[in-house]
Order: structure tokens, then sequence, then C-alpha cells
């Protein structure tokens, strides 16, 4: 009786201690699963890296590469205590607020500065694109089926319409915008069938 007592407890610590090895385990396994979380307590677990201000810059910068900057349009991105400066100039106001909204999404930032710039030779051409169709529908033209496009101020017209005197007229509305400086008339004229006369 005392012998399987013995064997008893000499087996019951090794089970005693896998029980609480996996336990530990655990609790360590649901703190890397939880995104954003480290355990307290002072251990180091590589799921929770230290985020420090050139982590931070260095995924602001990849975030933004290809879809809010370019080689024609460079971003400074510069971070103290996790908050992010961008500076630079971008096409649209579109990208700008792009910017915020990528860097936004990285861990550790704190807040946001966007400096960045609109290039006002982008804004006044999609201004102008806006101001040529404006000028487009107050005018007796079918422009449904115009496009217009701009750069530095000279206009490029394309696509159909169905009668001579529309594609003469689309020149002239266009030119009569403030602002145009040429116009390009690639207009073709189409038959109500859409065949060319």
């Amino acid at each position: 009786m005392w012998r399987f007592r013995a064997d008893l407890a000499s087996l019951s610590i090794p089970a005693l201690a896998l029980v609480i090895f996996a336990l530990g385990s655990a609790s360590v396994s649901a703190a890397q699963d939880t995104p954003g979380a480290c355990p307290i307590g002072g251990y180091a677990i590589a799921a929770c890296p230290a985020v420090t201000d050139a982590v931070i810059r260095d995924q602001v910068v990849s975030r933004l590469a290809g879809s809010v900057a370019s080689a024609g349009y460079p971003i400074t991105v510069s971070v103290c205590d996790g908050v992010v400066t961008l500076t630079g100039q971008v096409q649209t106001a579109g990208k700008r607020d792009l910017a915020t909204l990528f860097a936004s999404g990285i861990r550790g930032v704190a807040a946001i500065r966007n400096q960045l710039s609109v290039d006002p030779a982008t804004a006044d051409d999609l201004i102008l694109v806006g101001e040529v169709r404006r000028a487009f529908n107050k005018s007796y033209i079918d422009s449904k089926q115009i496009r217009v496009n701009t750069s530095q101020g000279v206009v490029e017209l394309s696509g159909s319409v169905t009668m001579e005197i529309d594609r003469e007229q689309a020149t002239q509305v266009a030119a009569s915008v403030p602002g145009v400086t040429a116009v390009y008339n690639n207009i073709t004229v189409r038959g109500p069938s859409g065949s060319p006369f």
C-alpha cells in the first residue's frame, strides 16, 4: 500500500508540472494572438516588438509609396514621439486625404500633422475640366459622348457627336472658358446609328 502511494506521488509531480506548463503556454499564446496587446510584467515576446519612431517612419513610407507618393511627387515623413509629420506635394486633394488615412492605420501613431500641398498645376487642370464641362452643359451641344482632358491650360476634346455643327461649336465653347489657352478637337462625327457619315 505504501509503495503504491509513493509511486502515485512520484507520478503526480511531473503531471502537475505539465499542467502548469500548459496553462502558462496558453496564456502566452493568447497574448500573442491578440493584435496590439502585449503582456504585462516585463516579459519580452517576439510578437510584441517595441514600436520606435524609426519603425513607424519606415511603415508610413512603405504605405505611401506608389499609392500617394511617387518619383515626381516625393513625400518627406518625420516622426517624433509617435507624431507623424508629412511634408511635400501631391497631385490631388484626394491623395492628400489618403495619406492621412494610410498613416493613421499604422500601429504606434499618436497623431498626424498633414502639411502636404496640392500641386497648383494639377489642381488648375482639374478645375478647368469642370469649367469646360459646365460650359458644355449650358450650351445646346449634346456633350454626353465628349471627353475633356486638360494640361496646363490646353484642352483636348475627344469622343463623338451626331452632327458636324456640334463638333465645330465644341471648339468655340471650350475656347470661351477663362484659363483655356488652346483647344485640340479630336471629336468624330457619327450618325444616329453609330456609323461615321
